[in-house]
């Protein structure tokens, strides 16, 4: 009998369920991952710390346990990848997290009252059919800046172009990357096709092989910056970061008392305009930034109610719909503003968002 059960406590840890575990994951400083022109830098008197969570395969063995952890939620592997390959997931979250340090980028100089244009820069390749013609020359993070010759700075030009084009005809895009949209490259490719409403027109291959196209592009922004701000990943995956970017970078030029002294943790998305999106793993999140050592979460307003329900103790969860929101809320914790009290200038360069920002896959 022992030998029984010594077999199938073997074989619980070698079989592997469809399953992720979300796990806490580590919270750290951001300011060890900004760079910024040495003039522009201060030192810092508090700490602004991002936070991630860990994905786990999830073995027969740990699901019992896995139940039973308060800290530990267990997701589908479908719910959480959508049926994509596990390498397009894992880019598409590049792609996520690229996006965010730009954006970041951008919002904070804003808030200092410098201007900061943008220019929709091409189409960005946010997932890819496997069944269409793009798969052979494009991979997501590439960005679609002309097809034929003729520039495609946002999804609307390019729909637009590629519907004057018949299936089967022989295209040529000039492609660049999210990175470097401007640096590119051509390759080409024989168009698909898609029937709708009885219509026959012209195909990619980006997407999904149900929502072809347009639901695998994102408009690529590209911001003129007054100087260069570099952001690194540290191998963290997805755009939940954008917020703790920018108040890192905020407290980094404005004097670094933006948190008065304290441990500040911030996740969510960041849009051109300074809004604040929604995230996941916002239990595991909160979890990682009180072991970290932090006294304050800020949080998007959509995950406030959750965090709040699982915030570890001495954890003050504080609920942001935007980063002015959130400055204030700093403010009103003992932090300093400095220069960033200044705000978006009017006009373009203090709030434009990129042409069909919102069909944007990543917001």
């Amino acid at each position: 009998m022992l030998a029984v059960v010594l077999a199938a406590v073997v074989a619980a840890s070698f079989v592997t369920l469809p399953y992720y575990a979300l796990v806490p994951g580590q919270a750290q400083k951001v300011d060890n991952l900004i760079t910024v022109p040495a003039g522009q830098r201060h030192p810092l008197h508090g700490q602004v710390l991002l936070t991630d969570v860990g994905v786990v395969n999830v073995k027969a063995i740990d699901w019992i346990p896995d139940l039973l952890d308060s800290n530990v939620s267990l997701v589908h592997q479908q719910d959480l990848t959508g049926n994509v390959p596990v390498n397009q997931f894992n880019a598409e979250g590049a792609v996520d997290m690229t996006e965010s340090q730009i954006t970041a980028g951008a919002v904070a100089l804003r808030q200092f009252g410098y201007s900061v244009p943008e220019h929709d820069a091409g189409v960005t390749v946010y997932a890819l059919d496997p069944t269409g013609p793009a798969i052979k020359v494009l991979q997501v993070g590439d960005v679609i800046t002309a097809l034929d010759g003729t520039p495609t700075p946002n999804i609307g030009v390019l729909v637009q172009v590629l519907d004057t084009h018949r299936p089967g005809q022989r295209i040529t895009l000039r492609v660049g990357t999210v990175k470097e949209p401007t640096v590119d490259h051509t390759v080409s490719l024989t168009l698909g096709s898609r029937t709708v409403s009885g219509k026959v027109m012209p195909l990619l291959g980006l997407g999904d092989p149900k929502a072809p196209d347009i639901a695998g592009m994102g408009t690529q922004p590209l911001y003129d910056m007054p100087f260069p701000i570099h952001v690194s990943s540290d191998n963290i995956g997805g755009p939940s970061a954008g917020l703790a970017f920018t108040l890192g970078i905020i407290d980094i030029l404005t004097g670094g008392d933006l948190t008065g002294g304290k441990v500040v943790a911030a996740t969510g998305t960041i849009h051109p305009d300074g809004t604040v999106g929604a995230i996941g793993g916002v239990v595991q999140k909160a979890v990682a930034v009180r072991r970290a050592g932090g006294t304050v979460f800020l949080v998007p307003d959509a995950n406030l109610a959750k965090a709040r329900a699982h915030a570890p103790k001495g954890l003050r969860i504080m609920g942001v719909a935007s980063l002015s929101q959130a400055l204030h809320d700093l403010q009103r914790l003992g932090g300093h503003l400095g220069a960033a009290a200044t705000g978006p200038p009017p006009g373009p360069g203090g709030h434009s968002v990129p042409t069909d920002w919102q069909a944007s896959p990543w917001t």
